[in-house]
Formats: C-alpha cells, structure tokens, sequence
C-alpha cells in the first residue's frame, strides 16, 4: 500500500515535468543508489567483467555506473507508463524492421518474442500494441491490488493482453493457436523453469520457459531487444532477430537445451553492443569469470 501511494505520489509530481527533466533527475538518483545498494552493484559489476572481458576494475566499474543511470531512466519511463498514450509511444518509437515483423506476424502459429531486462523492455510490447499488432504480454502480478490495477491497467488501455505470470497456461497457448504474438522474459528465471546454457563463454542460469513454449506451439521465436536511444535517450529503438525458425529434432530436453542457447546467442550480440543497457542485478555465472588480459577495450562493434 506504502509503495502504491509513493507511486502515486510520484506520478503526480514528475508528469508535469519534461521527459528529459525527469531522466536528469532519475540519473542522479541512481547514481547515488549505486553506492548503497552493494549486492546489487557487486552482481551488476561480476556480470558485466565477463560482458567486457576484463578485469580493469575501473574501466568495468565505469559502465556499471552507466547502467544504473540507464535503469534510473527506465525507472522514470516506468513511472510514466499509467499515463502515456499510443500517440506518445508512437512519436517515440524509431523502428525499421517492419517487413520483418510483419512477416513473422503473419505466421499462423504465432510469435514468441523472448527479450531481456535491456534498454526500456516494457515499451516494446506497447509500441506493437500502439500499431495495432495483437500482443499478449506475460507479467508478474503486485500484491497490492491497486497497484497491480495501476499498472496492468495501463498495458491493458494500450492494448496489450496481460497474462499474469501465475496463470501461464491456457491462455499462452490460445493466443499463440491464433497466430496472436507473446512476449516474455528469459533471463531471471523462475525457480521450476531454470537451464544452464552457454553465454558469454561459460553456463548461465536462464529461463527454460520460452523455449519449452516454442516447441509445444511451435510458434516463431523472435529474440528481441528495445534500445534507448543511443544519442536520444527519449527514443526506442526495438531490434528484433527473425532468424531463428527451430524445428524440434530429438528429444523435448535436448531441444529445450539448444532452442535456448541459440535465444540467448542472439541476445549476446546485442549485450555485447550495449553492455550498459543490460540491467540484470543477480549473478549470472556461478564460477568466477575467467578474464582476459588486464585493460581489454571492447569490442569492435561495440
């Protein structure tokens, strides 16, 4: 209730505010919550040495601090979000993969888009609902009915089909049966649905369930990301991966296995571009990173 009422709170006096006000403000908060909050900046900075493939503490604690000012953007958007429009998402949407999407949306299967905590994630389900595409969204339902209300609400008055992560079943499996598109997560993965595949060079703990749902549908996977910006912070830029057509070929855990590996491949390019847009605050390696040599610049594509 605490929350529902400072998220309230919050709403009513950052709306009045430009968009670029309140990310200034969401910046500076994080970069102050970067220094309470150790856990999760020790989880942040571990992942992000692997991502980099360094052990230059100061150069990897560099962009750690730019993801957190990234997250504190993404904090604002999502505080935002009741309040936005189709139009707003809209002027705000820079896209141009549209042949592709509407090739892969015609599949009478359906679509799995499988993305990751990245960039502005939540806006890419609504820009393609803000086009008019039928997009289901599976979420995580908040205690407090009024806040669970709040925010599903607003998903819900931009068109999107919110599927409570509780009540998978039924309703995924419909949807994708009428050629419907699906988006989920997969990298924090719930404690029954987790797989370790390669990533980044090593196993990494990830969700199981897209993949699992992808053969039984047989639905087109799409991994997919939503950048901001880069140069204007304000604007997504969705990048969808439409590649990846898998046909089941042995048994249901060896396709679970690699159907996931090949997801999380295609994310890996798109982390090791914009490795400060990537905000996974939990360890996603259990071994210690084995490091390149001491200094190493990123990649060239980066």
């Amino acid at each position: 209730m605490l929350v529902y009422w400072l998220f309230r709170l919050t709403i009513l006096v950052m709306r009045p505010f430009p968009l670029k006000v309140g990310y200034a403000i969401g910046s500076f908060v994080a970069s102050l919550c970067y220094y309470f909050f150790r856990r999760q900046r020790r989880a942040l900075n571990e992942n992000l040495a692997r991502v980099l493939g360094s052990d230059d503490k100061r150069y990897v604690d560099s962009v750690a601090r730019r993801a957190f000012r990234n997250f504190g953007r993404y904090v604002v958007d999502f505080i935002h979000f009741p309040v936005m429009t189709r139009e707003e998402i809209q002027r705000r949407l820079a896209f141009d993969q549209w042949e592709d999407l509407n090739r892969v949306t015609g599949f009478e299967r359906g679509v799995l888009i499988v993305t990751i905590h990245f960039g502005n994630w939540d806006h890419g389900a609504a820009a393609l609902a803000a086009y008019d595409y039928p997009v289901n969204a599976i979420a995580d339902t908040f205690r407090y009915p009024k806040m669970n209300q709040l925010v599903q609400g607003s998903r819900e008055k931009l068109g999107m089909k919110v599927i409570p992560r509780e009540r998978v079943g039924l309703g995924v499996f419909r949807a994708l049966r009428q050629g419907e598109t699906l988006a989920m997560l997969i990298d924090v993965p719930a404690p029954d649905s987790s797989i370790q595949v390669p990533f980044f060079g090593a196993p990494a703990e990830v969700s199981s369930a897209p993949a699992r749902i992808a053969l039984r549908t047989g639905a087109w996977v799409v991994p997919a990301v939503v950048l901001r910006g880069p140069e204007d912070p304000a604007i997504i830029r969705p990048i969808i991966d439409v590649s990846l057509r898998y046909d089941a070929t042995g048994p249901e855990e060896e396709d679970v296995h690699r159907l996931t590996a090949l997801i999380m491949a295609s994310l890996e390019r798109q982390i090791r571009r914009y490795p400060d847009q990537w905000f996974i605050f939990r360890r996603m390696w259990t071994a210690p990173a084995e490091m390149m040599e001491k200094g190493r610049a990123l990649p060239a594509e980066a």
